[in-house]
């Protein structure tokens, strides 16, 4: 396993309760490759990195051999698995093991987790549970846990046995009248969330949510549940967040959460970390109605902080490294235009960015360019890239009735 060793200072976030009323099928599947052969396998947290473990993906035959490629561009592998049929282009992966899932939301109305091997193979049939859309998911060898949206108004925690018997399911909002004060749903204004399973094997989930307040009408926010493997509350947290709460991001780091969101009016007008503990950086014309101006790319929490790929107000797009209070310590501007990923690579960072197609850059561990960008066949995923323990990054998205699945393999 390779460590990411970053020049920050340790991470630890302490989450407090907080509350305002501010308003605000198929088997099959073919790879493509350049001239290196795949990497090893994906071992999870809590999972092992020898001998091919067969984690969720059980079936698998072993360990994927190792990469001898000499560029970004061989090092990319693509994978094409078939489906049943995805309602959206999101599909997010996570690592099992030395095997993988990928979960979608299908055209049938339920989120589908399909089980791949070490080389991105699908195994066996699709786990599935009803779902309109999936917000997170996280893996390991023995089980998969998911944050999906459900009818009407629903925001949901469930996690499944590796053959898809139901452990924990419960709701985190939904449900209720909501003309009733008190009461919270999902599903208006911004619909956005993430999921991450701490090294305890308890989980967070950070998303909007809708709350009636005592003036009558229904505002929105964030929130920030922790909760453990059954589904039961772990205290901590907050209930009301940022508001209204435009987008958000969520790492799980070696000490700690790192929560990100777009703040179009309370605490204040930008973007901030761990809710109000920092503002990285404001945005004077947001409106508090749901205008703003800022973006949020990829971020990757690390033991001494977090680094962080965001627009400011003038979209001008910056990496910057950040201390375990949300203190700058390193910046600098990117030439990425459109969208842009990030994720723990090796021993340093991979970022991602797409305009005219998609680029791969290397970074080292200060967030410094390693040789030049790479244009790679695939494009990013609509949700984050997944730094895997073994160094590696993945992705894929969702295209009618297949799986793009991307591995960006460490290679010697």
């Amino acid at each position: 396993m390779r460590t990411l060793s970053l020049v920050l200072i340790g991470l630890l976030i302490g989450c407090e309760d907080e509350a305002s009323s501010a308003g605000g099928g198929p088997d099959g599947g073919s790879s493509s490759e350049g001239a290196g052969s795949p990497t090893g396998g994906s071992p999870a947290a809590g999972g092992s990195s020898s001998g091919g473990a067969p984690g969720v993906g059980a079936g698998s035959t072993g360990g994927a051999p190792p990469c001898t490629a000499t560029s970004l561009e061989e090092a990319t592998r693509v994978t094409s698995v078939m489906i049943s049929g995805a309602s959206t282009s999101q599909a997010l992966t996570a690592q099992a093991g030395a095997a993988s899932v990928v979960a979608w939301a299908g055209s049938d109305g339920n989120v589908h987790v399909t089980k791949l091997d070490a080389i991105d193979q699908r195994v066996g049939e699709d786990l599935v549970v009803p779902g309109t859309q999936v917000f997170g998911v996280a893996a390991t060898p023995d089980d998969v846990a998911l944050l999906v949206a459900r009818a009407p108004d629903f925001m949901t925690f469930v996690r499944l046995d590796a053959n898809g018997a139901v452990l924990a399911e419960t709701n985190l909002v939904g449900g209720g009248d909501h003309q009733v004060e008190g009461t919270e749903w999902f599903g208006e204004f911004a619909q956005t969330g993430r999921l991450a399973r701490l090294v305890d094997g308890s989980y967070a989930a950070y998303h909007a949510l809708h709350r009636r307040w005592p003036d009558g009408i229904g505002h929105q926010g964030d929130t920030l549940r922790l909760f453990d493997a059954s589904g039961a509350p772990a205290g901590a947290g907050w209930g009301w967040g940022c508001s209204h709460s435009m987008d958000q991001r969520l790492a799980a780091g070696p000490s700690g959460l790192v929560p990100i969101c777009i703040s179009d009016c309370y605490p204040g007008k930008g973007v901030y970390f761990n809710h109000s503990a920092a503002l990285i950086t404001d945005d004077p014309a947001a409106n508090c109605a749901g205008g703003y101006t800022t973006t949020l790319g990829g971020l990757v929490a690390t033991g001494s902080g977090f680094f962080l790929v965001y627009a400011d107000d003038s979209q001008v797009a910056h990496l910057g490294g950040f201390d375990s209070s949300g203190a700058p310590v390193s910046d600098r501007t990117l030439s990425v235009a459109g969208s842009s990923r990030l994720a723990a690579f090796d021993d340093g960072l991979l970022l991602g960015a797409s305009s005219g197609g998609t680029t791969l850059q290397r970074l080292d561990a200060t967030g410094a360019d390693v040789g030049g960008p790479a244009s790679i066949d695939a494009p990013l995923p609509d949700g984050d890239f997944e730094g895997r323990t073994d160094g590696e990054v993945a992705w894929a998205s969702a295209g009618g009735t297949s799986l793009s699945v991307v591995r960006v393999r460490v290679c010697e």
